[in-house]
């Protein structure tokens, strides 16, 4: 069942299902009948489709599920290994061993997904410079290793985006016009290609410009409705949201009832344990912190832009 059928209580049909159900609705309807001299017979096939297919499927209304896939029309991002290792993107070519981590991490996310039937996971931290966005690519390619299995990162760190630079990948334009629904995800949404690095399904949404009503974007009504349909439209068995620090703004607050989990990164030797309970405060005591994830690189460029 998808997210969005859970919200609105609707129940929805696998494709199989649905192909069955029309069958022997169409075995099942009368054949209309020759017209009649004294003029048209009763407008009954359409009551009668109504109440056939009222039956079958237990229903006042038939509510079709989205039959078309977009992932496969995304448009393809080319992978640049030298960029990525050079930000640190230490999962792509695995050649570091910290990319283990990544691993573990990734294992004990998706068992946490499973279990709980969670897609959305929040990756915050209490401050800037800990390191998010590092973690947000990192796991989100980590997770693109698992076949049959397909990962959306979008860079919701309105204010600062800082995604695409870690990437090497160019941004379509703005996520705001996205969010507010004035373009599509087939527009926004790009899909990793074929590479040599075994980077496999990962698409993500990356941002160009600095949105300064972030928080009131992010709680909108529009925002929630955009996201519904793009787990409608891919499919996505994760959608990671690399967002602002839980402390600089009310960002985190804003977009709370919009993700399932949180992932927090505190930077090691960067954030006080003050700082640590007033950022999971925030997020409030109903949204599971799935793990604390203590960076501990030293480079500046390894926190990117979070």
């Amino acid at each position: 069942m998808s997210e969005r059928s859970r919200r609105d209580g609707r129940r929805r049909l696998e494709p199989g299902a649905r192909t069955a159900i029309l069958d022997r609705i169409a075995a099942l309807q009368p054949k209309p009948a020759s017209p009649s001299p004294a003029g048209p017979a009763p407008a009954e096939t359409d009551d009668t489709t109504r109440a056939l297919r009222a039956a079958v499927l237990g229903e006042d209304e038939v509510r079709l599920p989205q039959l078309h896939d977009l992932w496969g029309s995304l448009r393809q991002i080319p992978v640049n290994e030298a960029v990525l290792e050079s930000n640190l993107v230490i999962t792509a070519s695995r050649r570091d061993p910290a990319h283990t981590a990544f691993d573990l991490l990734r294992t004990r996310l998706l068992q946490a997904l499973d279990e709980h039937g969670w897609k959305r996971v929040a990756i915050t931290s209490p401050t800037r410079g800990c390191g998010k966005t590092f973690t947000a690519a990192n796991l989100a390619i980590a997770l693109s290793r698992y076949e049959n299995r397909r990962t959306v990162l979008l860079d919701l760190d309105l204010r600062a985006p800082g995604l695409a630079e870690v990437l090497g990948a160019p941004a379509p334009g703005p996520i705001a016009d996205w969010l507010r629904g004035a373009t599509s995800s087939s527009t926004q949404l790009q899909r990793v290609g074929q590479n040599l690095l075994g980077i496999g399904g990962l698409a993500v949404g990356l941002n160009d410009r600095s949105e300064t009503y972030a928080a009131e974007l992010l709680q909108d009504p529009k925002t929630a409705a955009v996201l519904d349909q793009m787990q409608e439209e891919i499919a996505p068995d994760a959608v990671l949201f690399d967002l602002p620090p839980a402390l600089s703004q009310d960002d985190v607050t804003a977009f709370r009832s919009r993700y399932d989990c949180v992932l927090m990164v505190v930077g090691g030797g960067h954030n006080s344990a003050e700082q640590i309970r007033e950022a999971v405060r925030r997020i409030g005591e109903d949204k599971p912190i799935l793990g604390m994830i203590l960076n501990r690189a030293e480079e500046d460029h390894a926190s990117g832009s979070g």
